[in-house]
């Protein structure tokens, strides 16, 4: 079973932590100072989110489809972005194992992961929030 029973909740869950990246100072700042703009392409349960930092001073997250072209794109099934959050998944493995596809300049990409690794402490409460918050509204 997924670990997200729906793409509304991937979308949530992905979405809340990407807001907490962006809101620490010094994780946002050196996304930021990258100006990359990264889209996250999700499947099982479908999803897209991206982060646009090209302007050098916006940090902007745009969840579903944009017109935005991203300089990198990474594809995986949305149980392999879980077990990244938490810390149990290496990017350079998953990549050449092919759990994650990724189009575009890689080593720049993977320059960005100790940037953020911090979000890995961030990412359970995000997730037990969230679902907290759905039980309640169910």
């Amino acid at each position: 079973m997924p670990v997200f029973s729906s793409s509304e909740e991937l979308l949530h869950v992905m979405k809340t932590l990407w807001e907490a990246i962006k809101a620490d100072p010094t994780m946002s700042s050196q996304l930021i100072d990258s100006r990359l703009v990264g889209q996250f392409q999700f499947r099982e349960p479908d999803g897209i989110i991206t982060i646009d930092c090209s302007d050098g001073q916006n940090f902007k997250i745009i969840v579903g489809p944009t017109d935005i072209k991203p300089v990198i794109e990474m594809s995986m099934k949305s149980d392999i972005a879980h077990e990244f959050w938490l810390g149990r998944i290496s990017i350079p493995v998953a990549l050449l194992t092919g759990k994650i596809v990724s189009k575009g300049p890689t080593p720049k990409a993977l320059a960005l992961l100790p940037i953020i690794r911090p979000a890995y402490s961030m990412y359970p409460k995000i997730l037990e929030a969230a679902r907290k918050n759905v039980l309640v509204n169910s």
